[in-house]
């Protein structure tokens, strides 16, 4: 591209890791310096040093409580149908994308990303 981005969001935290490559090794770019990287899952592969990918959780537990209450009160009415259930990941704030001027707090040795909070 004539002008490159600022940032890409990646589908899942594996194929972060490919855009990161390709980024550093093919492109000679400096991740977060000159683009910044966010994926989407938290996979083991984001944690590691060389990546430190900033994701987005995938709630799985909270994921899996829905899950088995939607389908109890769909047992227990007798009725299904479809239903939209909206919950919410974290932002894991790690290395490969530039920090936000405000909003990051520390949870349990992990940074996250809230809006609103004071760094």
């Amino acid at each position: 591209m004539k002008q490159r981005p600022d940032a890409i969001f990646v589908a899942n935290d594996h194929m972060a890791v490919a855009v990161m490559d390709v980024a550093r090794y093919e492109f000679g770019l400096s991740i977060p310096k000159d683009l910044s990287i966010v994926g989407y899952d938290d996979v083991g592969a984001a944690r590691w040093p060389s990546y430190g990918i900033t994701t987005v959780t995938q709630p799985i537990e909270g994921m899996v409580e829905a899950t088995v209450d939607i389908l109890m009160e769909q047992i227990a009415s007798g009725e299904i149908e479809a239903m939209h259930k909206v919950i919410a990941g974290e932002l894991v704030v790690r290395t490969s994308a530039r920090l936000p001027k405000t909003g990051i707090i520390e949870v349990d040795g992990r940074q996250l990303y809230r809006p609103g909070s004071k760094s």
